[in-house]
């Protein structure tokens, strides 16, 4: 399975306020560098929400949709 990210957050309460909204629309989403970026979120960029490449689409819809078109990458 190949991941997008569809969304980069600072945040750690952002990141996963994200992932519970996608996984609501039935979209699952997995976290990168999630654990590191409490620590050293700037230096890395920060959390990418990422999905699979089938649901990137629908995912960057729901977000741009919802308000969040500021966390597109």
């Amino acid at each position: 399975m190949k991941l997008i990210t569809v969304a980069v957050v600072g945040q750690f309460y952002e990141a996963h306020l994200l992932k519970t909204l996608l996984e609501e629309e039935g979209i699952q989403v997995f976290l990168r560098n999630e654990a590191i970026a409490q620590v050293y979120a700037n230096m890395l960029g920060g959390i990418n929400i990422q999905v699979p490449d089938e649901d990137a689409e629908k995912a960057r819809d729901w977000l741009v949709e919802n308000g969040y078109a500021s966390c597109l990458p």
